[in-house]
């Protein structure tokens, strides 16, 4: 009885760390690799620090006052930049970047949601565990007054060539991925011409699926005391038999 009493108290004792586990809500977390296309203007090596301004954004950015601003420029443009994409055609297409967000603890299976805004054009997302989600209009959940498809329009609000007319209430997109369970990270693929290129993201924040991992000195503690009790119970044995 005292051998079954203690064995419910330790694994009381491990409950509240388990349910303590990291939550993914924090850190910058982010890293942005970009590649250049042959014929334009230098490459980086790796991945480098994004760019988070906090003001100053250009106009078409708008951010519903939720998400964060996420460029690979200090000043929201690179070299050579211009503002001449053609979204149907991918000319001009000068940058491809590769903005990366690690979360605080792998993920469990399920599904994600974000609403987002980007410039130039929005590729692909991908998991690390996971092959590339293309094309990204297969995860789009419409809003009212959306272009579609979302992977030929510019991500923000601008009559004619954007997701949503000017001055339209809401300027950000919503999406819905499938998580592959173990995932460490995500990735967002844009295109871009140089000029005002980036993203903005909001997270819902309860539709993160997170793997709860119980605190490494609970684990040596249930180990310990399981392994105390196993040693118990084998002497009571030995006495039991010299008897």
């Amino acid at each position: 009885m005292r051998t079954r009493s203690l064995l419910t108290a330790l694994l009381m004792m491990a409950i509240p760390a388990i349910a303590a586990a990291q939550n993914n809500t924090g850190g910058s977390g982010w890293t942005v690799n970009r590649n250049v296309n042959p014929g334009d203007f230098g490459s980086w090596t790796g991945d480098q620090a994004v760019q988070v301004p906090g003001s100053g954004h250009p106009g078409e950015w708008t951010t519903d006052g939720q998400a964060q601003w996420i460029s690979a420029w200090d000043n929201f443009s690179g070299p050579g930049g211009v503002g001449d994409y053609n979204r149907l055609t991918d000319a001009n297409h000068r940058y491809t970047y590769l903005f990366t967000y690690t979360f605080a603890a792998p993920l469990s299976g399920g599904s994600i949601a974000f609403e987002m805004g980007w410039d130039n054009i929005l590729k692909s997302f991908a998991f690390d565990n996971s092959g590339a989600l293309t094309p990204v209009s297969n995860y789009n959940i419409s809003g009212a007054g959306q272009q579609d498809p979302v992977d030929q329009w510019f991500g923000f609000c601008r009559t004619g060539d954007a997701m949503y007319s000017s001055g339209n209430g809401t300027c950000t997109t919503s999406f819905v991925l499938p998580v592959t369970a173990g995932a460490t990270s995500i990735t967002f693929e844009l295109w871009g011409d140089g000029q005002t290129d980036g993203m903005w993201l909001a997270w819902d924040q309860s539709s993160i699926p997170t793997e709860t991992v119980p605190e490494p000195a609970t684990m040596t503690l249930l180990a310990t005391g399981l392994a105390g009790l196993a040693g118990s119970s084998i002497r009571r044995r030995q006495r039991r038999t010299e008897s």
